[in-house]
């Protein structure tokens, strides 16, 4: 299963991931950076990205969540924590960028 990332330079980038995932851990295992302080506990919010193709198919998003994004800045309607959320299948194809 593949997921691209639009990266800060607006280059794509387009891995392969596992089932079970975070978008964080794919990111960190690839080599592409994604700020992240709480090491993917969902507190910080510096793992914010922007779902640009795909939203309709992840978990829908949990309190935790949404409270620790009110904390991020430049939050919109496409806006998740990478570290929150976990690919399946349905997630393959994927796209999310990295502000």
């Amino acid at each position: 299963m593949k997921i691209s990332f639009i990266l800060q330079d607006n280059s794509e980038r387009t891995v392969d991931f596992i089932e079970g995932e975070t978008i964080l851990q794919i990111a960190k295992k690839n080599g592409i950076h994604i700020k992240h302080n709480c090491e993917g506990f969902g507190v910080c919010g510096q793992c914010h990205v922007l779902i640009e193709d795909g939203a309709e198919n992840l978990s829908e998003i949990s309190d935790l969540e949404m409270t620790t994004l009110d904390k991020a800045n430049n939050v919109t309607i496409n806006s998740r924590l990478a570290c929150r959320i976990i690919l399946n299948k349905n997630n393959d194809g994927l796209k999310v960028r990295i502000p």
